[in-house]
């Protein structure tokens, strides 16, 4: 049975198998149907010769009644009377007969006519001696009419009343026997119909895990089989037992099977050489070098991995094709090749970057080996008449001392490739003090989010003074991080790669706030007013959303907008990917003072900064420092006041220290003071303490 199953397809299968199950169901129904059918007629026939029944006998004691009362009539002396009542006797007894008839009709045959036979015995017996009274009457024997009548004429009536209701009677219980059997029937026939139903459910449930079976066994099959094949088992084939679906599927399983099987080979040996030049891969290349590596005899236990990239080769590609590319590398490969073709373990590991192992007797040996290389990959390359320059970048690391095998010494010396590169340097050897500092950047940049979170930066506030009245009319906000676990850390040690990293933002609105928060607890308190600057960076004046969420943050405090300067170097200025002056005049517009941080450092024209709506000037303190030894400093310092003061700026002397410098700054007519001669950053606390001491 089974066999002849897997033979089916699917779809007939199911098809066969709702088949039977609606023929069981429509059989069952169809039994059901008829049967109860045929208790419903059986039933009628019952309740409708019971009814005819019923009829016929209340009508036989309606006129039996009727003929009672008319007999007494009989008796009377009136003649009238009495010669009156002889029709409707008459009419009485006919209507007997009639009933008689009908019930006669209407009873079924069989044993229940034999009370109908002495319900007839009994109506001749009353006719008999009613004929007789009526004789007696006419011959006007009245005492003897009188005696008949009252004697046997109304007890022959009353007998055939008495086997009328005996036969009524006989036939309620005939009924009632009928009803009986049909009830014992019918419980019969619901017992067979729960037993049909309960063997239908037996049959479809057997055909249901027949059908189950013969699909789910095969997919479990081909799922086990499948897991296998992806578990890189391909030569595991799965049973085929069947032409139907699951056994085309089967088919289809293993025959891809065999060709991802083959199609992983391949991959597998085109993993391992580069198409383009036919070196090495990565995988391939880190295999043979711990290989060489430990090969390497006792005297020579230096080695020296040289991590090679060439240089523009994305531009060459833009402008040129790939075709141009691929002809630079393959030229590199050429000489890399010709170079440590059986001495070192090479390979192409990825775009335009190659790499060596080779041993060495001394370390200072691969400085040499790294020179020859680059001597030896750079020339200059005719492609379709274009003379291409082939340039390199090399990274070096040495073994064993900067790592063990052959993956981390790569890694290291892509480490050192990279930082070549950033130097614009030929050669740069791997420095593990760089990759500790890279890896203190990067665990400061994961704190620095759980830092702007958790409150752990402070705001310090340097006093600024202007010089013409010495009144302390500003502070510029500093930021200082309180880490946890490495205390106090100054802006230089997570500004700059904040600003790499783009987390400079966050640092900055968190700088807003807490400003413009100061400014307004100053107010609620009924301090002097002062201003508070901000620095914000190159990133931040690129930010079109700045001034809308700095005037919410002013609106929301209740600060003058004229309380709060933002400070952007003039070499943030410079390097910003975008011209900033539309946000300078979008948050000038809203009433924010603007000055220019580190003036002098950049490479601004005056051209330039006559277009800024800024309100001062800040000099930066390489200015400012030791310009009282020398009257060219002066004299240049005196010049970048005039400038200042000729736009209509306000000019701020950074960085004063001594009293000396600030006699100069002063002589050179300066508006304002700031520097540690004047106070160092304080946090809030004591930036109050200062002002009030300070007067």
């Amino acid at each position: 049975m089974k066999r002849r199953l897997s033979r089916l397809r699917i779809r007939t299968r199911l098809g066969l198998a709702f088949a039977v199950l609606l023929l069981l169901l429509l059989g069952l129904a169809a039994l059901s149907l008829h049967r109860l059918t045929g208790l419903s007629d059986t039933l009628n026939q019952i309740v409708d010769e019971q009814a005819a029944v019923r009829d016929s006998v209340n009508e036989i004691n309606r006129n039996a009644e009727a003929v009672a009362r008319k007999l007494l009539v009989l008796m009377s002396p009136d003649d009238e009377l009495r010669i009156a009542s002889y029709p409707e006797i008459e009419a009485a007894n006919s209507r007997l007969d009639d009933a008689m008839q009908r019930l006669a009709l209407v009873l079924p045959p069989g044993p229940r006519s034999a009370r109908l036979a002495e319900a007839r015995e009994r109506l001749a017996e009353y006719r008999t001696s009613y004929e007789e009274v009526r004789l007696l009457i006419e011959q006007d024997d009245f005492p003897a009419a009188r005696a008949l009548l009252g004697g046997d004429t109304e007890f022959t009536l009353a007998q055939f009343v008495g086997a009328i209701q005996q036969l009524a009677s006989s036939e309620e219980r005939a009924g009632t026997a009928k009803a009986r059997e049909l009830r014992e029937q019918i419980d019969v026939d619901r017992t067979g119909v729960l037993v049909l139903c309960a063997a239908a459910l037996v049959a479809g449930a057997l055909l249901a895990v027949g059908v189950t079976r013969s699909i789910v066994n095969p997919l479990k099959r081909a799922e086990d089989g499948a897991e296998l094949i992806a578990q890189g088992q391909y030569g595991h084939r799965i049973e085929v037992d069947g032409a139907d679906e699951l056994g085309h599927m089967a088919t289809a399983i293993n025959t891809m099977a065999v060709a991802v099987g083959e199609r992983e080979a391949e991959l597998r040996r085109l993993a391992d050489v580069d198409l383009l030049t036919g070196l090495p891969q990565r995988a391939r290349f880190i295999a043979d070098g711990d290989r060489l590596l430990a090969s390497l005899p006792e005297g020579e236990q230096l080695a020296v991995l040289i991590c090679i990239d060439v240089d523009r080769l994305k531009a060459v590609n833009s402008l040129l094709g790939f075709d141009a590319g691929d002809a630079l590398l393959r030229g590199a490969a050429d000489k890399l090749g010709a170079l440590f073709e059986g001495v070192a373990a090479y390979g192409r590991l990825a775009g335009g970057t190659f790499a060596a192992l080779s041993p060495v007797l001394r370390a200072e040996h691969g400085a040499a080996l790294a020179v020859q290389l680059r001597e030896e990959v750079e020339h200059k390359l005719s492609w379709q008449g274009q003379s291409l320059d082939l340039s390199v970048s090399l990274g070096v690391a040495h073994w064993p001392e900067h790592a063990a095998d052959t993956e981390t010494l790569l890694r290291r010396a892509e480490q050192a490739m990279f930082e070549a590169k950033r130097l614009r340097q030929a050669v740069t050897v791997y420095n593990p003090g760089a990759e500790a500092a890279r890896t203190l950047h990067l665990s400061l940049l994961s704190d620095l989010h759980t830092a702007i979170q958790q409150d752990q930066l402070r705001q310090f506030l340097q006093p600024k003074r202007c010089l013409k009245t010495g009144r302390i009319v500003g502070a510029e906000a500093l930021v200082r991080w309180q880490h946890p676990q490495r205390g106090w850390l100054p802006p230089a040690d997570f500004i700059p790669f904040a600003e790499r990293s783009g987390r400079i933002r966050q640092i900055t609105d968190w700088m807003l706030n807490r400003a413009v928060h100061t400014l307004a607890d100053r107010e609620a308190a009924g301090l002097a007013p002062i201003y508070i600057a901000v620095n914000i960076s190159t990133l931040d004046i690129q930010d079109q959303t700045l001034p809308a969420r700095l005037a919410a943050m002013l609106a929301e405090y209740r600060v003058d907008p004229g309380q709060l300067q933002l400070e952007v170097t003039e070499t943030g200025l410079m390097s910003s990917g975008t011209d900033p002056i539309a946000v300078l005049h979008a948050l000038k517009a809203w009433g924010v003072r603007l000055a220019i941080d580190d003036f002098g450092t950049g490479q601004s024209s005056l051209a330039y900064l006559q277009h800024l709506p800024v309100d001062e000037l800040k000099i930066d303190r390489s200015f400012i420092q030791d310009v009282h030894t020398d009257p060219r400093r002066e004299a240049l310092l005196r010049s970048i006041v005039g400038v200042g003061q000729g736009l209509g700026l306000t000019v701020t002397a950074e960085g004063v220290e001594n009293e000396a410098e600030l006699a100069v700054v002063q002589g050179c007519s300066c508006d304002q003071l700031q520097g540690y001669l004047l106070a160092k950053p304080m946090d809030l606390t004591a930036f109050e303490g200062w002002l009030a001491s300070a007067g």
